[in-house]
């Protein structure tokens, strides 16, 4: 939340006078240096996607500047979340532009030194911790001028096993699976801006490209692959799309409302589907979950989702909301995680629920979409 500067009853504002004006007036426009405010709105890309951040000022000789050329500074200074950050991304002065460590290979000036009144920051492959708040600052002797660009970055990557059992998806499937979960099959790209957040997961899954791959940030045991003991995305190569394997699928943006809904009770698939109508909703996809997660959902109660699984958003771990990291978890029948829970299962034994919380996920679309 933002501060609110209180002044003292007993202070008062009085009106400039003409003279005073005018000579403000006269500072602001012989001012050398002139930020050109253009990055005021918010700038929203896809995940694993170049952006430019826009960063505009103008020039206009100035005795006391002499030939002194423009100092350009980017840096972030809030995350996505609103928490404070002071990261420095990159320095250009005198043609020479230096990024700092953690930015390099990702972010650069495209039109300096050649225009040097653009310092427009062109970075990507997005990442999910890209989004948050940016500051361009412009500095030429005592002038300095700065404007704030806040991105978002969009999307969400995701693991998605068949409900009958693991690697059981050709490649078609796993297209149609995506498909059906609110979402598409991941591109190479996607999976790796995803690692690059921190995502692991040791199940070997299908790719735009007809690739079978799997991030490993944490190497072990039974998930080396091509790499050893290296970090990194394993890849079995391309492969024949008959074969049998899970899918990574990519969904892009929620376009509605994850909500749960539902009396203090167990349902059925067909229960939950029931209620989903009542409320002018109807069954959240695996995908719409996801992106709802990625948004800061948090629900420690399992509910049926379209596919016939069953699922829970976690942002932060606790007791009995399985498992120690952040992220969608999945209710299985066996310890072993082989099958889900399946709806045809559940619906033959109305009695059983697999949401002891009695919670419904329902997605919904905006007002007036």
């Amino acid at each position: 939340c933002q501060q609110r500067l209180e002044v003292p009853a007993s202070h008062c504002f009085a009106e400039l006078s003409t003279q005073d004006a005018t000579a403000a007036a006269s500072a602001t426009a012989n001012k050398g240096l002139h930020m050109q405010k253009v990055g005021s709105g918010l700038v929203r890309a896809a995940l694993a996607e170049l952006v430019a951040l826009p960063c505009l000022f103008t020039l206009r000789p100035w005795p006391d500047a002499g030939r002194e050329a423009p100092r350009i500074k980017w840096t972030k200074v809030r995350t996505a979340s609103g928490q404070r950050q002071d990261l420095p991304i990159l320095v250009a002065k005198d043609n020479v532009v230096r990024v700092a460590k953690g930015w390099q290979g990702r972010v650069s000036l495209p039109a300096y030194p050649r225009h040097r009144a653009n310092a427009t920051l062109l970075l990507g492959p997005l990442r999910a911790s890209d989004s948050g708040l940016y500051r361009c600052q412009v500095v030429r002797g005592i002038e300095d001028e700065q404007d704030l660009v806040p991105l978002e970055v969009t999307g969400v990557v995701f693991h998605y096993r068949a409900a009958q059992d693991r690697y059981a998806l050709t490649f078609a499937e796993a297209q149609e699976a995506c498909r059906l979960s609110s979402a598409t099959i991941a591109a190479p790209r996607h999976l790796q801006a995803a690692f690059e957040d921190g995502f692991d997961n040791c199940d070997a899954g299908w790719l735009s490209d007809r690739t079978v791959r799997y991030p490993i940030t944490q190497s072990r045991p039974g998930c080396y692959g091509d790499r050893s003991s290296l970090p990194g995305v394993r890849s079995y190569g391309r492969r024949d799309p008959r074969e049998l394997y899970d899918v990574y699928c990519f969904a892009r943006e929620l376009g509605g409302e994850v909500f749960y809904v539902g009396p203090a009770r167990r349902l059925t698939l067909a229960g939950a589907r029931a209620q989903c109508r009542r409320q002018g909703a109807a069954l959240a996809s695996v995908g719409q979950l996801h992106l709802a997660w990625h948004e800061g959902l948090d629900q420690c109660d399992p509910g049926w989702l379209a596919d016939g699984s069953v699922r829970y958003p976690i942002q932060t771990p606790r007791r009995r909301c399985g498992g120690p990291t952040p992220g969608v978890r999945t209710v299985y029948r066996f310890a072993n995680q082989e099958p889900l829970i399946l709806a045809e299962k559940q619906e033959s034994q109305a009695t059983r629920s697999p949401a002891p919380g009695g919670f419904v996920l329902a997605s919904r679309p905006p007002p007036g979409g």
